[in-house]
């Protein structure tokens, strides 16, 4: 009787080890074997008519070509609260997860090896990053030469020599964006001004436009640029209102989104400097479902690989005179053959940055 009793306790036991072993979604679900259902994207707001919105585009088409399912899921303002359980939630749920930024990283550092069979695209990673996760995939995108290419056309375009950058918050990936706006600037008029403010965050649109007519009114700025997300509409909107100044988007081509809305405040936008995520990001689901994408390590993508460049769209060859544009295109033709050398706020010390930004000060 012990024997038998024995025997069903043991049975019992390997019956629970193999329903609990059933229903871990950890162990990769559909993931096993390279066969991936599922793709989600984490990020903070989507409406942004920029980053978030981009990348969302380039999350979708990745999902239609490979003809799977999709889903953006918001972790919304509470960053801090909720970005690491919006990560490890979209793990459990879907076989490739798609966020972007340095802190999303070290966020996976934590759990990525709980998830073998699930696959991580992270993208606008720093260009230093040490990728040691086998299942993560990272994009670091060279938004310095995208900039230098803005900092050269705004130059080129301004009748007053002073021109004009507003960033988000003042952090490394934003100071790189004006490291090479600034030398851009300098490499087209040596003796060009560039005004520089930073709103503090990315939602401010009225702090943006508040900003933004500063450097306009005080600082004669005449071409503007904005990197602020959502906070940097309100660039657009001062330029539209104090005499219809030309304007530079970011991320996405922005004009495409006020075409139909507020063609008015669309013909501010001279141009964008694109950091093409979508692009990126459907390349790299792709070449997930290929078997092509090398995870375990971080590439690096600017404007030879044609990711951060600027929108020459119908209206920017409408605008932008003959001679200017052949301008640019040379100057993009050096950055890609390597003639060109772009600093980069990454490994920058804060006196080489601060005598940077001094030198163009308004």
């Amino acid at each position: 009787m012990k024997k038998l009793m024995a025997m069903l306790l043991a049975s019992s036991m390997l019956l629970s080890v193999a329903l609990t072993g059933c229903g871990d979604d950890k162990d990769g679900g559909d993931g096993k074997d390279g066969k991936y259902n599922s793709v989600a994207y984490v990020c903070g707001n989507i409406g942004d008519k920029s980053f978030c919105d981009v990348s969302w585009k380039g999350v979708q088409e990745g999902a239609e070509d490979n003809n799977i399912k999709s889903k953006v899921i918001e972790y919304g303002a509470d960053t801090k609260s909720k970005m690491e359980p919006t990560l490890n939630d979209a793990a459990d749920t879907y076989d490739i997860v798609v966020a972007s930024g340095g802190e999303m990283a070290e966020i996976l550092e934590k759990f990525w090896e709980d998830y073998p069979n699930k696959r991580f695209i992270l993208f606008d990673i720093d260009p230093d990053y040490d990728n040691k996760m086998s299942n993560a995939f990272c994009i670091n995108f060279k938004q310095n030469e995208g900039d230098f290419l803005a900092g050269a056309l705004a130059q080129k375009m301004s009748k007053t020599g002073t021109i004009g950058f507003v960033g988000g918050g003042e952090v490394v990936v934003i100071q790189d964006f004006l490291v090479g706006y600034i030398q851009g600037s300098k490499y087209a008029n040596e003796s060009g001004k560039v005004a520089i403010a930073f709103i503090g965050n990315w939602t401010d649109s009225a702090k943006a436009k508040e900003l933004s007519g500063v450097q306009i009114n005080t600082s004669n700025a005449d071409v503007l640029h904005q990197v602020a997300g959502s906070a940097g509409l309100g660039l657009f909107q001062a330029c539209q209102e104090n005499g219809k100044k030309w304007a530079i988007g970011v991320d996405a081509d922005q004009r495409d989104y006020f075409l139909e809305t507020d063609p008015d405040l669309a013909d501010v936008i001279l141009t964008s400097m694109e950091k093409k995520c979508d692009v990126a990001i459907r390349d790299a689901i792709n070449k997930t479902f290929k078997g092509e994408a090398e995870y375990g390590t971080l590439v690096k993508w600017g404007v030879a690989e044609g990711v951060t460049v600027l929108s020459e769209n119908d209206f920017y060859k409408e605008n932008v005179p003959a001679d200017v544009q052949s301008y640019i295109d040379d100057v993009e033709a050096k950055i890609t053959a390597g003639e060109i050398k772009i600093d980069t706020m990454y490994g920058m010390a804060t006196d080489v940055y601060n005598a940077l930004r001094d030198g163009v000060k308004a």
